[in-house]
């Protein structure tokens, strides 16, 4: 039921704006964590569990996407969780490689082994694609209509004239496709979240979420080369 309505209030607000792209972004920073002194980040598996119907290789490519990005940082050491031997892309929230932390996320031992300074959690929490449907309606159009005359002299001049006339548009549906990515920070040595940040985007007339993903992830590292630097 939930996402039902926030399906139609995405449609909604899409409808009435008119919008072709909407994007929000936020984030959160311990003013007080010493970011520039971190040299080794830990990175988990891109967690997909709040994403419905989201195939096997569809996830694959997702986090293919993802560490392909991360890999061309060169200047930061930054270690991939691998995945689970039986091949589930779980992200470090288990208790089963626990070190610290709270019940909300706990710190996989493996990034305390080796060395890291912060460790970094992705989650999907939004990937969908959906369709609105436009009422049927009258629009106006303009249309340059080309005249002519003769003066007295025999000799002929051309001039052009704009009239505005209504057309009709049947109902028709539009796509649009919805990304929201978050990215937890936390500090390997004490669990505590150190930073935060949620990026959403919306875009109309599409059916190719990966583009916006694709998008996230670059403002990612952006954002976390700058943070670091």
């Amino acid at each position: 039921m939930r996402k039902q309505l926030t399906a139609f209030l995405t449609a909604l607000f899409l409808l009435l704006s008119g919008v072709a792209a909407w994007a929000d972004y936020t984030e959160w920073k311990d003013s007080s964590y010493p970011f520039s002194a971190a040299k080794t980040i830990y990175l988990d598996q891109v967690d997909t569990a709040q994403v419905e119907n989201l195939s096997p290789v569809e996830e694959w490519k997702l986090k293919d996407t993802f560490y392909r990005k991360i890999s061309k940082i060169k200047d930061i050491t930054i270690l991939i969780k691998e995945p689970k031997p039986e091949g589930h892309l779980a992200s470090g929230t288990g208790t089963e490689d626990a070190l610290i932390g709270g019940s909300d996320t706990a710190i996989p031992k493996e990034a305390v082994e080796k060395g890291a300074d912060i460790y970094i959690l992705p989650r999907i929490t939004t990937w969908q694609t959906d369709s609105y449907l436009v009422p049927a309606h009258t629009e106006w159009r303009n249309r340059e209509i080309r005249d002519a005359w003769r003066d007295k002299d025999g000799r002929w001049h051309e001039y052009y004239r704009t009239i505005t006339y209504p057309e009709y548009v049947p109902d028709y549906w539009v796509p649009y496709a919805e990304v929201t990515v978050t990215f937890e920070w936390y500090d390997t040595k004490t669990g505590s979240l150190i930073a935060s940040s949620e990026d959403k985007r919306l875009r109309g007339s599409e059916t190719h979420p990966e583009d916006l993903y694709g998008r996230i992830v670059d403002r990612f590292i952006k954002n976390m080369k700058k943070t670091l630097g």
